[in-house]
């Protein structure tokens, strides 16, 4: 009798124990057991956080309300501006996010010569993923300036595509506070672009001024009408006849030459004729006004 009693006072305990655990708020990582690794975690542990809506929210019209219409409409350019900047500034993340990944990715395909388990050539093999070979190494090139300005990025959260990297890398490398600087001064500008952080490179003496382009050659005077008219009649028959050439011609073909020849005299008669005709018109011409 005993015994069944110590056993239902045990049962008993037990009971109100986990009726007690049950009313303790769980921890967020109550199911995690710290002797599995990350992997094999039960899946309600790993449930992602819900992803940010893609479309965003629309601008809130309330917001103008008690504003006389100047400010509506400054408020409103002032929020237009915001979105042309969150834009671009969207772009040049995924364009950036994308050069680090596909280049470093290309990269550990070259490393891996995959091309030659494919048994092509590194065009053949890029050409197999829509790219050309030039592409593949400006985007390993790209890859390796982002990430060696990953702390300047960060800092900043500015993110820069590979023609923006490709100027600032080398200046981040010899002094990474003068390039925050340029960065800064180029942003300052309103427009973030390779231009303008080279501009900004110069300005601040980091760069060699811009060496001004060669002048453009001055075009030729334009032929008088008389030098105009002797080129137009005997430019292609004197370069057809000329001695050399029709040495060389009259030894491979001498009839061929003699064909040709007839034709230039004959196109040089109806020339002739014309020209006979010019002459005749000009003194009239000037027989009226005399």
């Amino acid at each position: 009798m005993s015994k069944k009693l110590v056993a239902q006072g045990l049962k008993d305990l037990k009971a109100e124990a986990a009726q007690r655990v049950s009313r303790i708020p769980r921890a967020a990582d109550a199911d995690r057991d710290p002797a599995l690794p990350q992997q094999v975690q039960p899946t309600e542990a790993l449930a992602p956080a819900p992803a940010p809506a893609l479309v965003p929210p629309s601008f809130e019209a309330s917001t103008l309300d008690g504003m006389d219409q100047a400010k509506q409409i400054e408020t409103l350019e002032a929020a237009y501006w915001d979105a042309d900047r969150a834009e671009i500034r969207s772009f040049q993340l995924a364009k950036m996010r994308g050069s680090v990944l596909k280049g470093e990715l290309l990269q550990l395909l070259l490393d891996r010569r995959a091309h030659e388990h494919r048994g092509v050539t590194v065009g053949d093999y890029a050409e197999s993923l829509g790219i050309k070979r030039q592409y593949v190494y400006d985007l390993i090139g790209a890859a390796r300036d982002i990430r060696a300005l990953a702390p300047l990025i960060e800092e900043t959260s500015t993110p820069v595509v590979a023609s923006q990297a490709a100027v600032l890398a080398p200046l981040y490398k010899a002094d990474p506070e003068a390039a925050g600087l340029v960065l800064q001064t180029a942003k300052d500008t309103g427009k973030l672009s390779a231009a303008s952080l080279t501009e900004a490179a110069r300005e601040l003496g980091l760069l060699p001024p811009a060496v001004d382009p060669a002048p453009k050659p001055t075009p030729p005077t334009p032929a008088a009408p008389a030098d105009m008219a002797s080129r137009l009649a005997f430019t292609d028959a004197y370069k057809v006849l000329a001695p050399k050439r029709i040495e060389q011609l009259v030894q491979e073909d001498p009839a061929a030459v003699l064909k040709q020849a007839e034709a230039i005299e004959a196109e040089l008669t109806k020339v002739q004729r014309r020209v006979d005709a010019a002459k005749k018109a000009a003194r009239k011409a000037i027989g009226a006004r005399t």
